[in-house]
């Protein structure tokens, strides 16, 4: 029943101009971990006992995704996120010491950019990219291939975006920098005003060219594998 919901709500966003239609380019094993709003599409494929690095950009107050990974697989979660009230939140909880908390940015460059919070007070996600706000921060930003050398990390098993709106950009910088995790999660924000679906068809192609297959669809999320 589920199935069909989504499919009737794709096809109204694709009928609106909000969303598109394209095909899988790979089927494999795979689950969805976390929660119906925050879970992600993994494949299980090649998942080896060694402990895997698990990079999450875009927090917000659902971390089911991050604390799932960390109890079902041998693995240590790098998050990311800026914003006053995720970062709150996050601190707030009794996190495993597997979970590293980095209070900036993922960006194509490094440096100190303006992040845009949301005009409701409900809301929690914040952007770097050009949308309305009144009610704007400064927060440091960096690079991947400079997040690594921070970290220590020279491979990411599983790469995480939810970045409202900077995916374009970063996907861009992470392929010119040769930076290949195994699997990219994504959220597409071609639903915004100022994105278009011609973009996140773009970026979806980029990969596509660079070894990546599509092997899963979900709502705005869309998950990857390299071969």
């Amino acid at each position: 029943m589920r199935a069909v919901i989504d499919k009737i709500k794709k096809f109204k966003r694709v009928v609106s101009g909000k969303d598109f239609f394209i095909k899988k380019t790979l089927s494999v094993s795979d689950e969805k971990v976390g929660s119906i709003y925050g879970g992600w599409w993994i494949s299980t494929n090649g998942l080896s006992s060694k402990p895997l690095v698990v990079f999450s950009f875009g927090l917000g107050e659902d971390i089911s995704f991050d604390i799932q990974m960390l109890k079902k697989y041998n693995c240590k979660v790098y998050g990311f996120d800026p914003t006053p009230k995720s970062i709150k939140y996050i601190e707030s909880n009794n996190l495993d010491d597997n979970f590293i908390l980095y209070k900036y940015a993922l960006s194509d460059e490094n440096g100190t950019l303006i992040f845009n919070l949301p005009e409701n007070e409900d809301h929690i996600s914040g952007s770097l990219e050009n949308i309305s706000s009144r009610s704007q921060i400064e927060v440091e930003c960096k690079n991947l291939k400079t997040i690594l050398k921070d970290v220590g990390v020279n491979e990411i098993d599983i790469l995480k975006m939810d970045i409202e709106g900077s995916e374009y950009k970063v996907i861009e910088n992470i392929i010119k920098s040769k930076i290949f995790p195994r699997q990219i999660l994504i959220e597409f924000h071609h639903f915004f005003d100022n994105f278009n679906s011609d973009m996140s068809k773009g970026s979806i192609n980029l990969l596509l060219r660079n070894g990546y297959d599509l092997f899963h669809i979900d709502g705005y999320n869309y998950s990857f594998l390299r071969k």
